[in-house]
């Protein structure tokens, strides 16, 4: 994986897939796919996670609101699972999930799986013969959705368990600042954005990807612990506040450390993650940033990225002192930050996606008086 690199390497939740799919395939060679979506309940955003399939490249990336799928919609309402035998009837549909599905395989069965009552995310099996999906087939398959759904469970869950931890933390400590709910909502959804784009170069895979966009919201934590008059300061910072103030980095990475070692999180094989969107979202291409003057690809890639993402929604959104720039100031800024302030590649990533930037800043808007 360029650029990735060895630091990220962990036996994935894909791999567990593919050996089980493995091992499914030599009784039910037809079973051509399996794969898993989790869902976003503050989003209604329904993300690709894991697949095993015979393309790499089907449906890699894919995010739809569920909104937008009645009949995954239904399934989610009723805990029923679905059987289709023929995905001809598929064609008909609006969305690009059912179209590339019913084009590449015959029939379908699909299950809906929840934690503590709320839906965590679909199982599909695509199989490339029609009226495949046999009642003594379903009843294997159903032992083995809930060995799937063990799996997404234990990777997931914790992840959410230390975002709200930390959630809470900010919210026992009264933090205000302008980091608010639906900036950290924009700023994941860009993160994942750019990930997206640099997918190809940096190896990401959409399970990565979705850690990237679980972990996004936690990049500036360690504010937490910066004293109100100095964290919330309408003018500028002296350079002894502008010191303090930059602590928040190391005081993140110091806030996550005592959560895993007093939750048993160690054992998260993508914490580095986390801790590297903490650590080196302000650290500057080219070495002049915080807190340890990395430069260039010494940066981690997560950190380049947090880094657009975040001045990027900072400058565009309106505060309750200012009104947000324009797509157009903001991306002349990123632009003129290319090779100093932020790793060109990130920057152009992000700008080329104008329409989907556009939908994400209307779809989770602050409301401000400017």
């Amino acid at each position: 994986m360029r650029g990735w690199g060895l630091k990220y390497y962990f036996r994935s939740i894909t791999e567990e897939l593919f050996q089980l799919h493995d091992k499914l395939r030599k009784q039910w060679p037809g079973l051509s796919r399996i794969a898993v979506a989790i869902y976003d309940n503050e989003t209604d955003i329904l993300h690709t996670f894991i697949k095993s399939s015979p393309d790499e490249e089907l449906l890699n990336h894919y995010s739809v609101q569920l909104k937008d799928v009645p009949s995954l919609v239904e399934l989610a309402n009723s805990g029923e699972c679905r059987i289709m035998q023929d995905l001809m009837v598929l064609q008909q549909n609006d969305s690009v999930h059912s179209k590339v599905i019913s084009q590449h395989f015959k029939s379908s069965y699909t299950e809906p799986f929840y934690v503590a009552g709320d839906l965590l995310g679909f199982v599909f099996y695509d199989a490339d013969e029609c009226g495949y999906f046999t009642d003594e087939l379903i009843d294997h398959l159903q032992t083995y959705s809930r060995l799937i759904e063990s799996l997404i469970v234990s990777e997931i869950l914790p992840i959410k368990t230390l975002v709200a931890l930390m959630n809470v933390t900010q919210e026992i400590t009264n933090l205000r600042d302008s980091e608010t709910g639906k900036h950290l909502i924009r700023m994941a959804h860009y993160m994942e954005l750019i990930a997206i784009e640099l997918a190809e170069e940096y190896g990401f895979t959409d399970e990565q990807i979705e850690y990237i966009w679980c972990y996004a919201p936690l990049h500036d934590i360690g504010k937490i612990a910066i004293s109100d008059s100095i964290l919330l300061k309408p003018g500028r910072h002296t350079a002894e506040e502008t010191k303090i103030m930059r602590t928040h980095v190391v005081e993140g990475l110091k806030m996550v450390d005592r959560m895993l070692q007093n939750f048993s999180f160690q054992q998260f094989h993508h914490i580095d993650i986390l801790k590297d969107i903490i650590g080196s979202h302000h650290e500057w291409y080219d070495g002049s940033g915080y807190p340890n003057g990395l430069k260039g690809d010494e940066i981690p890639i997560v950190g380049r990225i947090a880094a657009v993402a975040d001045v990027f929604d900072a400058l565009i959104s309106n505060r309750v002192y200012r009104a947000g720039w324009s797509f157009d100031e903001v991306v002349d800024y990123l632009k003129a930050g290319k090779g100093k302030q932020f790793d060109p590649k990130c920057v152009d990533a992000l700008i080329r996606n104008e329409d989907k930037i556009k939908e994400i800043n209307n779809n989770f808007q602050d409301i401000y008086n400017v």
